[in-house]
């Protein structure tokens, strides 16, 4: 059975009216941007706050999306998982705790939750609930943007790499809207690629920075290591993933003292850069990374993005 975000023919009314004051700041400071800024920055999650607050719509939403789209922003990078039925809804954590009303938690984990109740699932801005993949791409066709897809998978669930690829299969229309697939999680892309048509969107390695704590499920790859290289090759010669780079994350060094390492990693293969929020998110940083090679970045577009 397939669903359809309900919520769909409300977008542009209710949900965009209540952020007008953030919207109009995105809508006048985007065009402002140079062309290659505009087409390789990517909206993490959407244009949202990342503390949660009402001044922007809850991120991996169509009203996130689709704010950062009429505003000129090509990308927007979200995050799907598997509902209890096996739809692909775009969602971050296992479960709903942050987007939802302290007094509505403890949630569920979404995959052990049909994807009807989850599209109806009141969120803490209830004129906003969660979408679907495919409601998502059909948003992005009809506005000629693009989505950076991440798989998130959920332990004791089918694949969701495996569900992203017969999606594409299946509708093969819907590839013009993806700009690429990535996960952290080698089992996800091992489902995504051998599940994949021959015509599928770029796929991408997620790789995290080497610190004490890090769950196994994460990948590394660190420039400042000797060996970065050679790990790299490594991930790229494997005929099993076929992946077309790597999608890393930003440190202090990645522009200054790695410069050198990333310039080469960006001529290698794709690259794409990914930051926590609270690091550097600017104009200027974002700049830099693009002159050494980078095809995609991420922000959250603070308002200090660029300098006044």
């Amino acid at each position: 059975k397939m669903y359809s975000s309900f919520s769909t023919p409300l977008l542009g009314f209710v949900a965009m009216a209540a952020y007008s004051s953030e919207h109009s700041w995105l809508r006048d400071f985007v065009p402002k941007l140079n062309e290659r800024l505009r087409g390789k920055l990517v909206a993490h999650r959407g244009f949202h706050d990342p503390l949660l607050s009402d001044l922007r719509p809850l991120e991996c939403t169509l009203p996130a999306l689709q704010m950062a789209w009429d505003a000129g922003v090509l990308n927007c990078e979200c995050d799907v998982r598997l509902s209890a039925d096996e739809q692909i809804i775009l969602l971050h954590d296992p479960n709903l705790d942050r987007l939802v009303e302290e007094s509505a938690r403890p949630t569920p984990n979404a995959n052990t939750i049909m994807a009807e109740e989850l599209l109806r699932w009141p969120l803490k801005q209830p004129e906003i609930h969660i979408p679907l993949l495919q409601d998502a791409l059909q948003s992005a066709l009809r506005s000629g943007n693009r989505l950076v897809i991440e798989l998130k998978g959920s332990p004791g669930s089918p694949s969701v790499g495996a569900a992203v690829a017969q999606l594409f299969a299946k509708d093969p229309t819907l590839l013009e809207a993806c700009a690429l697939v990535m996960s952290f999680e080698i089992p996800e892309l091992l489902a995504f690629a051998s599940t994949a048509a021959t015509e599928r969107p770029k796929l991408l390695l997620l790789t995290a920075v080497s610190r004490e704590g890090l769950e196994d499920k994460y990948q590394t790859l660190d420039l400042d290591s000797p060996a970065w290289e050679e790990q790299a090759l490594q991930y790229l010669a494997r005929k099993d993933l076929s992946l077309d780079g790597f999608y890393i994350e930003w440190t202090e060094r990645l522009s200054k003292a790695d410069a050198s390492a990333f310039e080469k990693l960006c001529g290698m293969c794709t690259v794409g850069v990914w930051q926590h929020f609270g690091q550097t998110d600017s104009e200027e940083e974002a700049s830099r990374l693009l002159d050494l090679g980078a095809s995609f970045c991420n922000t959250d577009w603070p308002t200090s993005f660029s300098p006044a």
